[in-house]
Order: C-alpha cells, then structure tokens, then sequence
C-alpha cells in the first residue's frame, strides 16, 4: 500500500503535470522557439530533406515516409512563434516570425514543385490526397488541439518526449507538399484543396497555443521573446 501511495503520490503529480508554467519554463520555451525557428542554414537543410521524404511518400503512396517527414520538419516552431508575438502584443516579433514562416513555406513549396518536375508520376494516383482533403468538424478541431497540446508540450520538459507525436499530429507539410506537386503538374484544383487544407491547419495550430501560452502566463514573456529575436538578428547580421 505504501509503495502505491509512492507511485501516485499527489505532489509529484503536480509537479509533472501542473498546468502553470514557471518563469523559467517560459523563458526556456521562448529561448527555444526562436532558436529552432531561425532561419540559419540548418533549419532550412532540415526542411528540405523533411519535404523530400514527404514528397517521396506521397508519390508512392507511402505512409510511413509521411510521418517520417512530418516528425523531422521545423515547421511548428515558427507558427509557434506568431503565436508567442500575439501573446505579448510586439510587432517586431511578430513581424520576424510572419517572414520566417512565409520564407518557410515557400522554400518547402518550390522543393517540391521541382520534385515534382523531376518526376514521372499520376497525381490523381495519390490516395493519401483523398484523405487528406476531406473536411468535417473533425478536421477544424484536430489543429487546434494539435497546437494546444505542441504548445503545453513544449512548455513542459519533462513531456518533451511526447513531441514527436505531436509532430505526426500537426499536418502541416504534407499539404504543403501537395501544393507544390499540384503546381508541377498545374493541377489547380488540387493546388486549392491543399491550401485550404494547409491554411486551416496554420489557423487551428495558431488558436491552440495562443490560447494555451495566454493560460500559462507567456504575456509576461515579452522581455525574454524581444531580446531572444534582437541577439537573432545580431546573429545573422540583420
């Protein structure tokens, strides 16, 4: 009985799982979130290789190629990012993180695009596109439990090890990647469906863990996100 009372001892349940996050669980994540958000060399190398293992998997219909993109691609961290700037209200983060997202994006729509050029396949043979297009309430809501749950996650380092299932969760590349293998293959409808796809994920993603960064006090971050982005751009010589 004593060694079951050890095992579910109430105080080192809160200490683990305790919704609150610290000074320096926020100032750790937000230190991190710009870290893994920056646009060096490495995160766009990462980017590339994680859009050529999901391209190749959507070419031949291969799922675990998917996952496998989907757990290595940085993607998360700069829409984590927007939503960290709209916790503190700071247009120069906001700003960074909006451009490094769109830079992102772009990089990982024309890596595909010339993937896609490159190769002999049918898009319509693609069954992965079928399920992935498919909307319902299903579909609104999984993104913005997905960014909740990233979010609370990343906050959390003793639940770190939960991220890469958060990872194959949040559906970001793979539509992305469908867009740019549309535009090789100028597949509009295709093209639009992934967009529509893709942009409701970001969007999902963005409520999630604003909402979450809002409950776990991240406001009151801002010094540590400004001054995170201002060594950044001393860094990078911008």
């Amino acid at each position: 009985m004593n060694i079951f009372r050890k095992i579910i001892n109430k105080k080192s349940l809160n200490k683990n799982y305790d919704f609150r996050a610290t000074k320096e669980e926020r100032d750790v994540l937000c230190t991190s979130i710009i870290s893994s958000s920056s646009p060096r060399t490495g995160f766009y190398l990462l980017l590339v290789l994680s859009t050529f293992i999901v391209a190749a998997g959507l070419i031949k219909n291969n799922l675990i190629l998917i996952i496998g993109g989907m757990m290595v691609t940085p993607l998360l961290s700069p829409i984590l990012s927007i939503s960290l700037s709209i916790t503190i209200l700071n247009a120069k983060v906001f700003i960074r993180s909006i451009l490094v997202f769109i830079i992102s994006a772009l990089v990982a729509l024309l890596v595909s695009m010339f993937i896609g050029l490159v190769s002999n396949f049918d898009i319509a043979n693609i069954q992965i596109l079928e399920i992935m297009h498919s909307l319902d309430a299903a579909t609104i809501l999984i993104p913005i439990a997905a960014g909740a749950a990233a979010s609370f996650t990343w906050a959390k380092k003793e639940l770190n090890s939960s991220l890469s299932g958060v990872a194959v969760t949040v559906t970001l590349l793979p539509p992305l990647t469908a867009m740019g293998l549309a535009l090789a293959v100028k597949n509009h409808q295709i093209f639009i469906n992934s967009l529509n796809i893709y942009l409701l994920n970001v969007s999902g993603i963005i409520i999630g863990s604003l909402i979450i960064f809002l409950l776990m006090g991240f406001y009151k971050s801002s010094k540590t996100l400004v001054e995170q982005v201002e060594i950044e751009s001393q860094e990078t010589g911008k």
